[in-house]
């Protein structure tokens, strides 16, 4: 045996170990055989328990539409860490801001209707939402859903002025506080609370009979718990939601014809009294879904193309959800109400439409892909279920996304 040879035996058994270690770890499975968006493969659903149990994220749920139908889900893990309940069908997760499009498609149609002026000052709505300022009084509908009415995330204080941080339309700055503002709008426009409007304008005719803003009694025994580093976390609304059913009932009166005026005022009376901004109040266009991957899906396949005429957008509107309007940087931009993402620089039409939810200890994605009318939703329960969510996208589409490098 030469000298030469042991020399490059010896250098391979060094370097050797070095790829074995990284091979259990890898989470990307080969490229999809269909274009689009599809279910993972078999073996990437083998590992997923292994995926979660590494990202402390106890239970996840998967919903994939495509051509107009709900063609697979995919439940795993438990509800709650300490119950060991396991996910299923009927559990309900709280979306976080996957709220968001489903509002805005519900909020379109009133464009449509001629109901909503895209570019009338929602002041002109809602005169007593927020102070006189010269840049707040011209903030827009379409500032709002494109994240460019300069109005900071949300308020923690009430001695913070509801005032924009620059001119609104001039730059991108994500914003539930603008989207509550949108939604006092609606209420005046409808004159019906948001609740209502959201189940005569969106889950009524599409059939999502588990989904709310506001809560039911049933809720709060279906609903999944969170997890942050190993601590069980209940969902902060709880209680509020709780109490509020029971002065809806006291007033003989369904919690969903509440108004903001009239959430308010309820609230105010109770003891201690919890704070009414809008980053505490339920129902809320920016972040209350509850819903499971079912009732989701149904809305994806409305998002993706006509079916129901009680809901349907006209074409150069639903346009306006998948037309750049806010750009984030070279991969990333706004619709209205969804994000855009282009893989090649230049393309006049993005390649997906995207959303997170992040509620601290529940994350969720939705990634649809229009040109394939294909759509996948990631619901989980673990403060870092973005990780197992970006691992599913790509298991998906066989590509890695520009929106997790930027989250």
């Amino acid at each position: 045996m030469s000298e030469t040879f042991n020399r490059r035996e010896f250098a391979l058994s060094l370097v050797a170990p070095l790829f074995v270690r990284f091979v259990p770890f890898s989470p990307f499975p080969s490229l999809p055989a269909a274009p689009g968006i599809n279910n993972p493969d078999a073996e990437f659903l083998a590992r997923l328990p292994e995926l979660m149990e590494i990202a402390g994220v106890p239970g996840v749920a998967m919903g994939l539409v495509r051509d107009g139908a709900i063609r697979w889900s995919h439940y795993v893990g438990v509800t709650d860490a300490n119950t060991k309940q396991p996910v299923g069908a009927d559990t309900l997760w709280p979306a976080a801001s996957l709220s968001k499009p489903a509002f805005t498609f519900a909020a379109l149609r009133l464009v449509d209707e001629g109901k909503l002026d895209l570019d009338r000052p929602l002041r002109s709505y809602v005169p007593d939402h927020a102070p006189d300022d010269p840049r707040g009084n011209t903030i827009t509908a379409r500032h709002v859903l494109s994240h460019s009415s300069g109005l900071r995330n949300w308020r923690n204080r009430a001695d913070q002025p509801l005032v924009p941080d620059f001119d609104p339309g001039t730059r991108f700055q994500y914003s539930g506080e603008g989207f509550y503002y949108l939604q006092r709008a609606v209420e005046h426009i409808t004159g019906m609370g948001f609740e209502q409007f959201m189940e005569v304008r969106l889950f009524n005719p599409l059939g999502m009979k588990a989904s709310t803003y506001s809560w039911r009694r049933d809720v709060a025994t279906r609903l999944v718990s969170g997890h942050d580093q190993g601590q069980v976390r209940q969902n902060p609304l709880k209680e509020l939601a709780l109490r509020l059913l029971d002065v809806a009932d006291e007033q003989q009166k369904p919690l969903a014809t509440f108004t903001h005026e009239d959430i308010v005022a309820a609230m105010q009376r109770m003891s201690p009294a919890p704070p009414t901004l809008p980053n505490f109040l339920i129902p809320n266009a920016a972040g209350s879904l509850i819903t499971t991957p079912t009732d989701y899906c149904t809305f994806l396949i409305e998002l993706l193309e006509t079916h129901n005429a009680q809901v349907d957008l006209r074409p150069e509107t639903r346009r306006l959800m998948t037309t750049p309007k806010t750009r984030i940087n070279r991969a990333l931009s706004w619709g209205l109400g969804i994000g855009l993402e282009q893989q090649a620089a230049g393309s006049a039409d993005p390649d997906y439409l995207w959303h997170w939810g992040d509620n601290g200890p529940w994350k969720n994605f939705v990634l649809a892909h229009p040109a394939t009318r294909s759509a996948i939703v990631v619901f989980t329960n673990g403060s870092r279920g973005l990780n197992i969510a970006n691992r599913v996208m790509t298991a998906a589409t066989g590509q890695q996304h520009a929106a997790f490098l930027w989250l």
